[in-house]
């Protein structure tokens, strides 16, 4: 038979390998996160956020992250994007500090003040081409291409 203190270091030690199961998927993501960004500047990160082309409704959506790495270095996750009539492009800010301004050229929608972790949505019914810039960040831009 077991006693108290058997029970509960059995009790720990499921609760210990269960933590450190979940914590080696986190690093597994934070790993490939990693490497993508020795390829490109450009990362998307995925905490809580939803996947990019997404169904939803009528449409799919597209998310596009505004990244901030230091005063020097802010990207966005793809410079141009084709999508289709109805589709929704979610822009996704990961400054923690402060905000973007998303703009758009064509001015379908007035500026945006994009905090972290907050997103804006926009849905394309009219195909064209659209260009978004962040304003004070010329290189920070995207051309979305509606067909």
């Amino acid at each position: 038979m077991i006693s108290m203190k058997g029970k509960i270091l059995v009790l720990l030690l499921v609760f210990v390998f269960l933590f450190a199961s979940g914590c080696a998927e986190e690093d597994a993501g934070t790993a490939t996160e990693e490497s993508d960004a020795s390829e490109s500047v450009a990362t998307e990160l995925q905490e809580n956020v939803p996947q990019e082309n997404v169904a939803s409704g009528s449409g799919n959506t597209h998310i596009i992250y505004l990244e901030y790495y230091n005063a020097t270095m802010q990207s966005v996750t793809r410079s141009e994007l084709d999508i289709s009539a109805g589709d929704t492009v979610s822009w996704w800010s990961k400054k923690r500090q402060g905000t973007y301004v998303l703009v758009s050229e064509e001015d379908l929608f007035p500026d945006q003040n994009l905090a972290y972790r907050v997103p804006y949505s926009y849905t394309f019914n009219t195909p064209g081409t659209y260009l978004f810039t962040v304003k004070d960040v010329p290189e920070m831009n995207v051309t979305v291409r509606v067909n």
